[in-house]
C-alpha cells in the first residue's frame, strides 16, 4: 500500500506538471499572436490585414480543421450579427454625410461649443451624447463632430481619436440601452434598478479619469463665453434629432437598429429634400470597402474564438493554476473583452461560468468585478471597432493612440478593486 501510495503520488505529480507545462505552452501561443499583432500594427499594415491574420493564426493554433475554418468564414459572412453591424454601420455612415450636405452636423457642434462655451468640453460631450444609443460603429458616427469641434485647437490626430473612443462608452457600464446589461441581469438574477444603482458610479469614475487625456492639451485661445440663443439651441436640436429619433425607434417602439436608421435616413432625404442625383452618390460613397473589411475581420477572427473552444481553453487555464473566483473574475473576463473587443462577448462567454463557481451571498461583489474586468479588457482592446474606426477616421498612429489609454484604464482597475472591496 505505502509503495502504491507512494507511485500514485509520483503519478499525480508527473500529471500535474504535464498540465502545467501544456497550460504555459497554450499561454505562450497566444501570447506569440499577439506580439505579431503589435508588430504588424507598428509596421502600419492595414487593420482589416491584422485582424484577418490573426484570426487564421488562432485557427492555426487551436487545430481548426480547414473545413470548419471554411464553415466559421461563412457563418461570419451570413451571420446576422455581421448583417446587422454592418448594415448599421452603413446606414450611420450614410447619416453622417447627409447631416454634413445640409450643414446639421457643423450647426450642432457650433450651437453646443456655443452653449457650453469650450471647445475641448464639447469633443468629450459629442461621442457620449452619440453612447446614449448603443448602435454598432457609434464612434465613426461621432468622429466627424469631434472633428469640426476641435477644428481651432492645436492636437493631435491621437488626441481626438482616443477622446472619441473613450467618451463614446462611458454609459455603457450601466445603461439598459445596452444588451449586455440586459444580458447580465438576466444572467445574474440581480434586479436591474439595483445593478444601475451599483454600476453609475462606476461610469462617473469613468468621465472623471478620461480628464487626463486632456493633459497635454493646450490651453484655448481667450475665454469662451456661453452664449444661450435660439439659433444654437436651434442647431443643437437639429443636430441631436436624428441620434434622438434612433433612440426613440429603439427603446419605445422596440425596433430593431437596422430599421430604425433605415427610417431615420429616409426621413432626413425626404425632410431636407435631396434630390434623386444626390442621393445617389451619397448612397455610393457611404459604401467604405476598406471600413466594412475591417469590420468583417474583426468578427471573423470573434468567431474563430468561439468556435474553436478557445474560450474554454483560457477558463481551464486558469483552474488549472488554483485561482480563486474572485482572481478568475478578473482575468476571464479581461482577457475575453480583450480578445473579442465586444461588451456582448465577455458578458455572454464568462459571466454565466463566473456566476456558477460564486457564492450567492457573493453575486453582487463578484458581477460586478466580473463586468468591470471585461470593460477593461474590452476598452484595451485591439479588436475593438470603435477604437479602429476613431484611429482609422482622424489618419491617426494606433500605437500613439493605444498608449493613452493606458492610464486612465489603470487608475479604472484600482478604482474596481477598491469599490467592490467596500460593496
Amino acid at each position: 500500500m505505502l509503495f502504491c501510495s507512494k507511485g500514485s503520488s509520483r503519478l499525480n505529480l508527473s500529471t500535474n506538471s504535464t498540465e502545467s507545462e501544456v497550460t504555459r505552452m497554450e499561454i505562450l501561443k497566444i501570447a506569440a499572436v499577439l506580439i505579431v499583432m503589435v508588430i504588424m500594427f507598428k509596421k502600419k499594415i492595414q487593420v482589416g490585414h491584422v485582424l484577418f491574420t490573426c484570426a487564421l493564426l488562432f485557427a492555426v493554433i487551436y487545430r481548426v480543421p480547414p473545413l470548419n475554418l471554411a464553415r466559421i468564414f461563412l457563418d461570419t459572412l451570413t451571420s446576422l450579427s455581421t448583417l446587422t453591424i454592418i448594415s448599421a454601420l452603413y446606414l450611420i455612415t450614410l447619416m453622417e454625410l447627409l447631416m454634413r450636405h445640409v450643414g446639421s452636423q457643423g450647426r450642432l457642434v457650433a450651437g453646443l461649443q456655443a452653449t457650453l462655451g469650450s471647445p475641448r468640453l464639447s469633443m468629450a460631450v459629442l461621442p457620449a451624447i452619440v453612447g446614449f444609443l448603443p448602435s454598432p460603429g457609434g464612434a465613426r458616427f461621432s468622429a466627424p463632430m469631434v472633428e469640426e469641434a476641435s477644428k481651432n485647437l492645436e492636437i493631435s490626430n491621437e488626441e481626438k481619436a482616443v477622446i472619441n473612443y473613450y467618451y463614446r462608452h462611458v454609459w455603457e457600464l450601466f445603461l439598459p440601452l445596452y444588451p449586455a446589461t440586459l444580458l447580465a441581469v438576466e444572467t445574474t438574477q440581480i434586479p436591474l434598478y439595483r445593478y444601475m444603482l451599483v454600476m453609475f458610479p462606476m461610469s462617473i469614475l469613468v468621465i472623471l479619469f478620461g480628464l487626463i487625456l486632456y493633459r497635454n492639451f493646450p490651453q484655448e485661445n481667450g475665454k469662451h463665453q456661453r452664449i444661450f440663443s435660439n439659433t444654437n439651441t436651434k442647431g443643437i436640436w437639429e443636430g441631436l434629432a436624428p441620434v434622438l429619433a434612433t433612440m426613440l425607434l429603439v427603446l419605445v417602439f422596440r425596433l430593431n437598429i437596422v430599421i430604425s436608421l433605415l427610417i431615420v435616413d429616409i426621413a432626413l432625404f425626404v425632410l431636407y429634400r435631396i434630390n434623386p442625383t444626390k442621393i445617389r452618390q451619397l448612397l455610393y460613397k457611404a459604401l467604405e470597402p476598406r471600413l466594412l473589411y475591417l469590420v468583417f475581420s474583426a468578427l471573423f477572427l470573434r468567431f474563430v474564438l468561439e468556435g474553436s473552444g478557445g474560450m474554454d481553453k483560457l477558463l481551464a487555464y486558469f483552474q488549472v493554476y488554483g485561482l480563486s473566483t474572485k482572481q478568475i473574475a478578473i482575468f476571464f473576463p479581461f482577457t475575453v473583452g480583450f480578445l473579442a473587443g465586444l461588451s456582448i462577448a465577455h458578458v455572454a462567454i464568462a459571466l454565466p461560468v463566473i456566476v456558477s463557481l460564486t457564492d450567492p451571498a457573493s453575486i453582487l461583489n463578484t458581477t460586478v468585478l466580473a463586468v468591470l474586468s471585461g470593460y477593461i479588457g474590452q476598452m484595451l482592446s485591439p479588436m475593438h471597432l470603435c477604437l479602429l474606426m476613431s484611429v482609422e477616421h482622424f489618419k491617426a498612429d494606433f500605437s500613439r493612440t493605444y498608449r493613452k489609454l493606458l492610464l486612465p484604464e489603470l487608475l479604472l482597475f484600482a478604482a474596481v478593486l477598491v469599490y467592490v472591496a467596500l460593496l
